[in-house]
């Protein structure tokens, strides 16, 4: 338990550091201008911003999250029509759906890297980016593996491993003093990764083996 709560602090720091950059608040709506330090200190979005057709076992689910309307649109593509609606099965659809939208943005990334017409002040921090997506697409395979041991600890700490990513490519293009070329794709990206902490942290409910 002493390791879980450790996890927890780190994400809440991860959280903090994450949400002063000013490119979360450039590509953020109004009501995503709170810290989302946790589900408890952030209110998630109204209800209504959830389609009303949407699985009323997937919306119970979303409603807890920081970002709800993402929570539905990036998971509902990776879950079958007749899938079974549980924490884990969204938080592994999320997962999914972060990888897919990690290679999306280590494509478009490291195209910007690569074009000279690109001045060098912005590819140093797009590199710390495109390191940051690449460790993103790499844990992917940790996270589920933590998921089929149910090893709470070890899930905590590989969802937390993601914020720390995604705070790295922050912090770059903020010490730089400039703004990501890509920033609704990589704050979208941090939204899902918001939402898999959520998840994964606050309604995940497994043992840990001994």
């Amino acid at each position: 338990m002493e390791m879980k709560y450790l996890t927890l602090l780190l994400i809440l720091f991860s959280f903090s550091a994450y949400t002063a950059s000013p490119l979360v608040a450039l590509a953020s709506s109004p009501s995503d201008g709170q810290s989302p330090s946790s589900s408890e200190d952030q209110p998630p979005q109204k209800v209504s911003k959830i389609p009303s057709n949407v699985n009323p076992k997937l919306k119970k689910i979303c409603q807890e999250v920081n970002h709800p309307t993402e929570c539905v649109t990036t998971t509902v593509p990776f879950l079958g029509e007749n899938a079974d609606i549980s924490p884990v099965t969204v938080l592994q659809a999320e997962i999914e759906a972060i990888d897919s939208k990690a290679k999306e943005a280590l494509a478009k990334a490291t195209k910007l890297a690569v074009d000279p017409a690109t001045s060098k002040t912005v590819t140093v921090p797009l590199n710390i980016c495109i390191d940051g997506y690449k460790a993103i697409l790499k844990n992917k395979q940790a996270i589920l593996d933590a998921i089929s041991k149910r090893d709470a600890d070890e899930l905590n700490m590989e969802l937390s491993s993601n914020v720390d990513h995604i705070s790295q490519c922050e912090d770059a293009f903020e010490e730089a003093k400039i703004n990501s070329p890509i920033p609704e794709l990589h704050s979208l990206l941090g939204k899902m990764i918001f939402n898999s902490i959520n998840i994964g942290v606050d309604m995940v409910e497994f043992e840990n083996k001994n």
